[in-house]
């Protein structure tokens, strides 16, 4: 903020106000803190948000939160009207600022990074510096920030501005965020979870229509590249001032903290089991209210809504322990270790170098994407756990002319959750031996007959048994039916005479009423998948000749076509 854009007129009457002694010491500081609202209204408006209390200035198009912990707003008071936030009066005039914005302030939200009006069908992105982009499906129009009462509340310390040059060449951002990850063939195949990758970005954009947010994970070894592929998303979007969060054992207030006010959070390294963590991520994605103190006050509580879209590198899934519906609302994307590595320095140099052309291709994607979100949906047959996200993909993949290979990308990725929650659970291999006998098909059985057998078949194979009885395997059993499922054909029914429950359990068959090739009953616990797009024999094969453009997603290491 700069004197020159400050009334000293206005500055003068206050130090003749605050010199008059004729005065009590309330009707002065009274008649200061009428004189800036006086002002302030002039020069801009005020807020009342869930977010807190707040000041909009029409010429700096940015707002100021109303306390002394905001620099920015101490330093407006400071430089236009002499009130210095070390002085005892500033409290005074602080709190008149703060009943003007309480009683009398617009009641809207304060937005972060992008923000998508359902009802207009715009997408408003910020560009950090007080000004906005609003894409309407046709154009990119430079706006300033608060037009059509969007305000964005932008880090300025931190987030640096780009710019936006129209009808770039396509390809950097694939290049520098997309290709560059070092993904390894698992359930879904390498450039499936490229596409995967890239909706997951785009989503971001659009989250005021996806209340429930899902948690990006890039799963892999040390020296993966996983760490630089997150540092390289976060460093296009905000520029080279940011980096990599942590998630600290004893500072559960501090994430909260944050993923209640960035617009996206990404942590490195979450690799050790924290109490408190699964439960939390949950709810952040499920979009549930979390419970915190009021800004700048002792005891008041308030629920605030989990804002952020959350990224995760990691080598294992301790982290998710004890909270089985986590992986159901994960993107797992698998990495290896890389052969050849280029120096990081190099890569984010990459990334600032050609950010603005990074950034104009992505407007023009968005603009695509608000195009489509502009024509009626088309119904969707996906049961897909964050159906929020598979919806808004749904849309994008009709817009780059592959709808039908993403919903089978999505089916596949329901066994990459599945995969996650039974990586340290013996349930699937015990249940995969059990089923080696025929006449344990469709056998309907309680939870104390499933103890006994399960139990004595674990032992005999040397299977870790965690489970000391029935009620506890019930239990587990309830919190991975969505998971089971994905891998078995399985019943739960309610025996009313005997007050239990009854399972039946099958191979997965497959839409025919066969078994599918990848389920057939096996003398071992199941081995890791080999077929790099998760589906195997005859199966596979229709399912590639019926669509060569999936063919090509399964088969190539090569740059998916499923674009727009």
């Amino acid at each position: 903020m700069r004197n020159d854009a400050c009334d000293n007129a206005i500055r003068d009457q206050i130090d003749e106000i605050r010199q008059d002694r004729r005065m009590m010491g309330f009707e002065r500081w009274r008649n200061v803190g009428e004189l800036v609202v006086s002002d302030l209204r002039q020069r801009g408006y005020f807020f009342n948000t869930e977010q807190g209390l707040f000041f909009f200035d029409n010429q700096s198009l940015q707002p100021f939160l109303l306390h002394t912990d905001d620099v920015g707003f101490t330093s407006l008071l400071n430089q236009c009207y002499g009130i210095n936030s070390k002085e005892y009066c500033f409290s005074r005039v602080l709190e008149d600022l703060r009943t003007e914005a309480y009683a009398n302030g617009q009641k809207i939200e304060i937005r972060r990074l992008a923000h998508y009006d359902r009802e207009t069908k715009r997408l408003y992105v910020s560009r950090f510096d007080g000004c906005v982009y609003r894409l309407d499906g046709d154009s990119v129009e430079e706006v300033k920030n608060g037009t059509d009462n969007v305000s964005f509340f932008d880090d300025r310390n931190l987030w640096t501005p780009y710019d936006y040059i129209g009808n770039v060449a396509k390809g950097e951002f694939d290049a520098q965020l997309i290709d560059s990850v070092n993904f390894a063939d698992a359930v879904l195949s390498k450039p499936e979870q490229r596409i995967l990758l890239n909706l997951w970005i785009l989503a971001v954009f659009f989250g005021s229509i996806q209340p429930t947010k899902i948690i990006l994970l890039m799963l892999g070894e040390h020296g993966s590249g996983k760490t630089s592929a997150l540092r390289r998303i976060q460093k296009f979007i905000f520029g080279p001032k940011v980096d990599l969060l942590s998630i600290e054992k004893d500072k559960q207030d501090a994430f909260v903290a944050t993923v209640t006010a960035d617009p996206l959070a990404l942590f490195d390294n979450v690799d050790e089991r924290i109490s408190w963590l699964p439960y939390s991520l949950s709810r952040l994605a499920t979009g549930v209210t979390f419970a915190r103190r009021v800004l700048y006050t002792t005891n008041t509580q308030a629920e605030f809504p989990g804002v952020s879209w959350l990224g995760i590198t990691s080598r294992t899934v301790d982290f998710m322990a004890n909270q089985p519906d986590l992986p159901d609302r994960t993107l797992v994307l698998s990495v290896e270790r890389l052969v050849e590595k280029l120096p990081e320095g190099e890569l984010l140099s990459a990334i600032e170098k050609n950010r603005n052309v990074m950034w104009s291709e992505l407007l023009d994607m968005l603009n695509e994407i608000v195009r489509q979100l502009r024509q009626p949906a088309e119904s969707s047959r996906l049961q897909f756990r964050m159906a929020d996200f598979a919806s808004f993909a749904l849309r994008v993949a009709t817009t780059w002319g592959c709808r039908k290979e993403v919903e089978t990308i999505f089916a596949k990725l329901e066994q990459a959750q599945a995969d996650l929650v039974f990586e340290d659970d013996p349930i699937h291999q015990v249940l995969d031996l059990w089923l080696v006998n025929s006449s344990n098909h469709g056998r309907g059985v309680d939870a104390a007959t499933i103890q006994h057998e399960w139990s004595k078949r674990a032992i005999r194979n040397g299977i870790w048994w965690p489970f000391p009885n029935s009620k506890s395997l019930s239990k587990r059993l309830m919190h991975l039916r969505h998971a089971l499922s994905q891998r078995f054909d399985m019943e739960v029914e309610e025996d009313l005479h005997k007050k239990q429950k009854r399972y039946h359990f099958w191979p997965k068959r497959n839409p025919n009423g066969v078994f599918a090739p990848d389920r057939l009953p096996v003398l071992a616990p199941p081995a890791e998948p080999e077929s790099t797009a998760g589906i195997a024999g005859e199966e596979k094969a229709k399912l590639m000749n019926s669509s060569p453009k999936l063919a090509e997603l399964g088969e190539s290491n090569t740059r998916n076509t499923c674009k727009r």
